[in-house]
């Protein structure tokens, strides 16, 4: 018996007038299974099939890492203070204008665009008063409710869009998780900034890691704020920093890009923040309690 097999049959004939793949009339715009010219329905843009387009997020530049006088470093909490009554008033009046909002955006999908400003003023001034509280840097905040375009912190918020009714009325459970995470952090950064403040105080400017650390957990704060305030409909994320991408640099937070200390040391806060939480004393005195925003305290102890 022969230990050759029989010869293989011919593979079958191609299809007449099949061209290769890729080639007219498959490859042509306007053909059924080409490139279409798009569809204004698909979520992710002109290509079904392409990369989802960014969603809007509220963006946090901070042109810091710059040295800083001892003296203000000194006394920061005493020269807060007036910004911290103002701010009281702001949130004292941006809890009503909220729940009129929270009605308004329920009922229309949108936020009246006189309520959206106002909240963006409380935001941008609540940043400015924070990154400096933070030790972030040196210039003393504005008094101005609005813009301050010559102040190194600024916050960017996306456009106004449609807001889903569905999203806006379990508005509070949604952001829960996010409000969580945020009180948790910025305890945790409040604890740690006692650290940075007495290294401060010697060095004068302060260290990349705990620059990159506090920013990370301000900014998050931030886009919790701006979520839980209706004020932008993508949930809070990326509280580590953003991916290494090919983008422009804006600012020193802008792509946010954190070393491996400053990775380490935002993870130490969050378990700062967690044991600070479950067995630290109970507080009701600060001053940054509101309804606008993640009920965390910033504080520095001496």
């Amino acid at each position: 018996m022969s230990d050759s097999l029989p010869p293989a049959p011919p593979p079958p004939p191609e299809p007449p007038n099949q061209p290769p793949y890729g080639q007219p009339p498959y490859g042509q715009p306007g053909n059924p299974y080409g490139q279409q010219p798009g569809y204004p329905q698909y979520p992710y843009g002109n290509d079904p099939y392409g990369t989802a387009q960014a969603e809007p997020r509220v963006q946090l530049d901070v042109h810091g890492l710059r040295p800083q006088r001892r003296w203000t470093v000194l006394i920061r909490l005493i020269l807060v203070i007036p910004q911290a009554i103002i701010m009281y008033f702001l949130f004292l009046a941006g809890f009503f204008v909220v729940i009129v909002g929270w009605f308004a955006a329920l009922f229309t999908g949108r936020l009246p665009e006189g309520i959206r400003e106002f909240l963006i003023g409380i935001l941008k001034y609540h940043v400015r008063v924070t990154g400096y509280t933070l030790l972030l840097v040196d210039e003393y905040p504005p008094f101005a409710f609005f813009d301050a375009p010559d102040y190194p912190i600024q916050v960017e918020i996306p456009p106004a869009t449609r807001l889903n009714p569905a999203a806006v009325f379990f508005r509070i459970i949604l952001a829960f998780p996010a409000w969580v995470l945020t009180s948790v952090v910025m305890e945790g950064a409040g604890v740690v900034s006692f650290f940075v403040w007495v290294i401060m105080l010697f060095t004068g400017r302060q260290p990349e890691p705990a620059f990159g650390a506090t920013s990370a957990a301000f900014r998050f704060s931030t886009r919790t704020t701006a979520y839980f305030g209706m004020l932008t409909p993508t949930y809070p994320k990326e509280v580590f920093g953003d991916v290494p991408a090919a983008q422009d640099r804006r600012s020193p937070t802008r792509p946010l890009l954190l070393s491996s200390g400053a990775r380490v040391l935002l993870i130490v806060m969050i378990v700062v923040g967690v044991i600070a939480a479950f067995f630290g004393p109970r507080n009701n005195n600060s001053w940054d309690d509101s309804s606008l925003r993640p009920a965390h305290t910033v504080t520095q102890n001496r």
